[in-house]
């Protein structure tokens, strides 16, 4: 409480640890602290991890979180919008010429041209990828959108199996939890965030504003199903991220981590301990050539 003495000591060498409160000379009067159950920015509920020492604001439209949010709205792995950088961001916001994600695909080469180190031909290329941005797949969307641990991976199973963000508004908790690497915990995250008043409104401006909400991106078949795929090494005939997409697209799992479940490990060049471990669990281990083979 304001005005206690505590004792403190060094956690781990360095971080500041309360260890205990000195209840003798506390002073008189005083009343215990209240986390707050709102922010107190906008107003949206707060929460907090049964075993976590944060508080979170839910806003998705907070102000508080406005740069970093839109910051991760634009990277590369989310829309991937070339050329809005944080000092570009922070330009928009503090010019009043943005308040959420959705106002940047009303923005002009006008608006960019104001801005200190913007030139014409930078306005025009920022404007072109803003509006290529509207055709992103879904799963891209839904990673942009900052769900909690709903990351880039989740966002395509998710969009894979829900097709259009119509449908996963209408998912119950069972709906969710069926989904393979969708756990309870984070089925409650997504059930939350959407039933946020702010995350509403800030999905109903991405439609009015054309931002494409279907996934776009086709099942090629089943034949890895139930089947997980571990990626080390260095690749040569595929970019990581295309060869997770590919797997998934037939009905696979792609994991960072080697186990028994593994169904195969495809080694590229310098393989360490992941293909070690591999051949200690007798897991068949692909080159390149041969999984581009199973692919084919």
């Amino acid at each position: 409480r304001v005005g206690d003495t505590v004792l403190v000591q060094k956690a781990g060498e360095i971080i500041p640890e309360i260890v205990e409160v000195d209840v003798s000379k506390r002073p008189e009067g005083t009343i215990p602290y209240e986390l707050p159950k709102n922010c107190p920015v906008c107003g949206a509920p707060v929460t907090r991890d049964e075993d976590g020492a944060a508080v979170r604001c839910t806003g998705a439209e907070c102000p508080a979180q406005l740069l970093r949010n839109i910051t991760h709205f634009v990277s590369r792995d989310a829309m991937d919008i070339d050329g809005l950088g944080p000092a570009v961001l922070q330009q928009l916001i503090e010019t009043g010429l943005i308040h959420s994600a959705a106002d940047l695909y009303g923005l002009t080469e006008q608006d960019f041209a104001q801005l200190e180190r913007m030139g014409e031909k930078s306005a025009s290329n920022a404007v072109a990828a803003i509006e290529k941005s509207k055709g992103n797949d879904l799963g891209k969307l839904l990673y942009a959108l900052g769900i909690r641990q709903v990351g880039e991976k989740a966002g395509r199973v998710l969009a894979q199996h829900f097709r259009t963000l119509d449908a996963l508004e209408r998912a119950t908790p069972e709906d969710l939890t069926c989904i393979d690497s969708v756990g309870a915990v984070t089925a409650q995250f997504i059930l939350d965030w959407l039933a946020s008043p702010q995350s509403q409104d800030l999905l109903q401006k991405l439609r009015s504003a054309g931002v494409n909400t279907t996934c776009t991106e086709e099942a090629v078949d089943d034949r890895f199903a139930g089947k997980t795929f571990v990626l080390t090494g260095t690749l040569t005939r595929f970019d990581r991220k295309s060869a997770e997409v590919m797997i998934q697209a037939r009905g696979g799992k792609a994991s960072t981590s080697v186990s028994k479940k593994t169904a195969y490990v495809v080694a590229g060049d310098a393989a360490g301990s992941k293909l070690q471990k591999a051949r200690e669990l007798g897991i068949p281990v692909l080159t390149e050539d041969e999984f581009a083979a199973l692919l084919e």
